[in-house]
């Protein structure tokens, strides 16, 4: 490794003048440093002190606690836990509060739904078949039938009587008949409350809540968070720099799959919901939520999955933020598949919606190769945290498939470090880990945590510094996730679902892929941010944050007041892409004119643009015709990655190796002249000019800081 530093230093002497290395004596504090999770704390005090010095010895900043599960909430546990967090603080570790035992959280090891069996998470079931003159025996969907019906083009016939004990007899008449049954049944069975295996087996019961309660959440903050208060005072913010919240959600995704049911999540407060508002109980429109494609079905698709991202986000993630907030504790932790936006759908209705309602927003990967990581996961919860004015956004690396694809083996320390790069281009500032490193000895853990935390102490803070802006097409995925079969395929995906919905979803993943590939930095936004944002000089602004292009990735509905903001962007000067449909509909009227007549008027503009797909055209020159690089390198087929951030008035941009090979290119960014670049590995700095050749190793990087 040391002869790669002389040669990155002796490309730059060649192209740049030269100061003296400035090398930093202070140590970096352990907050920019990654935790480690511990579950299960040692109740022996030496062991404690044992358990800190260790990880200290590896660098570590500190840890993500919570009693141990063999001693949840008990008053032995308690004691422990406080001798623990008293301890770490005595060392200057930083401290997570985990939230549960086990996950997902919201259910304090089952104590919260004993409380109330009503509270458990339901959802509504579909199955279906095509069937001929004849005689039937059609398995129901679990549960209690609400709905069973057979139709053809002429005729609907009620065939609930003829449902018994799980299955549906019935003659019948000549033609061609669809069946579909609709029940409400617990969502357990099939899905991940009852696929836990690692679930400790002290947990009360593995049956979930449903988090659009309001009073699932009060039950679980007295069961939990006020123990905690019991024990260690009213100011939790002493000892902890925020709650993790691991993996709530609504459970409407099968795991393992089932071939045949159509799930969405319901609760009683959900239908209260729709029908104080729109004067209709959703059981009244089963027909149309499930099968219809026209109009009626996509309001009342948009009615029904607004509402859910609503209750969820205020009654779970708000409640949480407001209790931490009335004791000095931020609120973070990570979703459930926030990788795919099919996903969003069932379990959150919104997860913009969720991460607006969280401190530190946070993601987690289950794989740490480089090659694995959907790059745009990361900038979801960042941008958000952009939006919000959050510093600081999570990542718990956890490489359980690394390690089932591997026997049992992590990915070398290299890679690890190539998808912690990936990581914090993307946003993230605080790493929770399961990852372990097992590849590397006790130093070489150290360096790496050195080099973790020298880049996270330049990026965290400020905000971005983009020109592009993409939509997050939440509106139009409502609108046209008409519920089919699917369930959970892999780490960040799932299998099944309605074509039109996995082509808005595949569209906004792609784009940001693109974007990331081709060295653009973005930020995601959603309708709300648009509303909120100021037109300026041909800019979309919102505070420090100031969009040149924004990109609409298959959107089809959006509200009036966002496409009004919009057209007066690009009247305005602002440019504007739309990938595949464009707006049609508002949130109130589907189709809607006045949102067609504006969506028209923006495209006869010059500076808007609407496309078939992102392939169609050479994407570097069209956004090239309009924007002015960042971030170029003269040799295009490099894997050199970038971001960049304004912190304190100045320029800092982070530029790294992604790929496992030596790669070296001319390099120039835009907004430095001179430069302080700052080598993770070593802690060197060296006053550089812009227009550079950089030479990195396999997944390297390092920090440009402008003078």
């Amino acid at each position: 490794m040391k002869v790669f530093y002389s040669l990155v230093f002796f490309s730059i002497i060649l192209l740049c003048c030269k100061s003296p290395g400035i090398y930093s004596s202070e140590p970096l504090p352990n907050t920019y440093r990654m935790n480690q999770n511990i579950h299960t704390i040692p109740s022996d005090a030496e062991e404690q002190q044992e358990l800190i010095d260790r990880y200290l010895s590896m660098g570590y900043g500190g840890f993500t606690v919570n009693v141990s599960y063999r001693d949840y909430l008990t008053e032995t546990g308690m004691q422990a836990f406080k001798t623990f967090c008293d301890k770490a603080k005595d060392s200057n570790l930083e401290l997570w509060l985990y939230d549960e035992q086990g996950y997902p959280s919201g259910n304090a090891g089952g104590r919260v739904v004993l409380q109330n069996k009503e509270w458990e998470a339901m959802g509504i079931f579909k199955c279906d078949t095509l069937v001929n003159e004849g005689k039937i025996s059609f398995v129901t969907p679990p549960g209690q039938t609400i709905k069973a019906i057979a139709i053809n083009q002429m005729d609907t016939i009620d065939l609930q009587k003829y449902v018994n004990r799980g299955r549906l007899t019935w003659d019948v008449p000549k033609g061609i008949w669809k069946v579909l049954v609709f029940s409400k049944h617990t969502l357990y069975e099939h899905f991940q409350a009852s696929q836990n295996p690692d679930a400790p087996k002290e947990k009360l019961s593995s049956h979930y809540p449903s988090l659009m309660m309001s009073e699932v959440t009060e039950a679980f903050l007295k069961s939990t968070h006020d123990k905690y208060v019991d024990y260690l005072g009213e100011d939790l913010g002493k000892y902890f720099a925020s709650t993790f919240t691991d993996e709530p959600s609504l459970m409407a995704v099968a795991y393992p799959p089932h071939p045949d049911w159509s799930v969405i999540p319901w609760s009683s407060i959900l239908s209260e919901t729709i029908k104080l508002r729109y004067g209709y109980y959703p059981e009244d429109t089963l027909l149309e939520l499930f099968e219809d494609e026209g109009p009626v079905g996509q309001k009342i698709r948009y009615q029904y999955f607004h509402a859910v991202g609503e209750l969820i986000s205020i009654n779970y993630f708000k409640q949480i933020k407001d209790w931490g907030t009335n004791h000095n504790l931020k609120s973070g932790g990570h979703l459930l598949l926030e990788e795919t936006m099919m996903a969003h759908v069932p379990l959150y209705g919104d997860v913009f919606a969720c991460f607006r309602q969280m401190d530190i927003p946070g993601i987690d990967a289950l794989s740490c190769i480089p090659e694995n990581t959907p790059v745009h996961a990361p900038k979801l919860a960042s941008s958000v945290a952009e939006l919000t004015g959050s510093s600081r956004v999570m990542c718990e690396p956890c490489p359980v498939v690394d390690r089932i694809n591997m026997g049992g083996k992590e990915p070398n320390t290299e890679q690890v470090r190539g998808f912690f790069n990936i990581q914090m281009a993307g946003g993230i500032t605080d790493f929770n880990n399961y990852l372990k490193l097992s590849n590397a000895s006790n130093e070489e853990k150290k360096e790496f945590n050195n080099y973790v935390a020298g880049i996270v102490k330049h990026l965290r803070g400020g905000h971005s510094v983009a020109d592009i802006a993409v939509v997050y097409p939440i509106e139009s995925l409502w609108v046209d996730f008409i519920p089919k079969p699917m369930s959970v395929a892999g780490w960040d995906s799932v299998r099944g679902g309605n074509h039109k919905a996995i082509e808005i979803e595949q569209s906004f993943s792609n784009t940001a892929r693109l974007l990331y590939q081709n060295r653009w930095e973005y930020n995601f936004i959603d309708s709300k941010a648009i509303e909120d944002s100021q037109i300026k000089n041909g800019q979309l602004v919102h505070g420090d944050l100031r969009w040149k292009l924004v990109i609409l990735p298959n959107v089809s509905t959006l509200s009036l007041p966002a496409l009004e903001k919009l057209y007066d962007f690009v009247k305005s000067g602002g440019f504007l892409i739309a990938l595949g449909q464009t707006p049609v509909n508002s949130t109130v009227n589907f189709p809607d004119l006045k949102i067609k007549v504006i969506s028209e008027e923006i495209f006869k503009m010059a500076n808007a643009m609407n496309v078939s797909t992102i392939h169609e055209i050479s994407f570097n020159n069209l956004i090239g015709r309009w924007l002015k690089k960042d971030f170029i390198v003269e040799d295009h087929e490099s894997k050199f990655r970038f971001t960049h951030r304004r912190i304190n008035n100045a320029h800092i941009y982070f530029v790294f190796n992604d790929s496992d090979k030596t790669t070296e290119s001319k390099v120039s960014l835009r907004d430095l002249s001179k430069a302080l670049l700052f080598d993770p590995k070593n802690g060197e700095n060296l006053k550089v000019k812009n227009k550079i050749l950089l030479r990195l190793e396999p997944y390297h990087g390092v920090i440009f800081t402008s003078l």
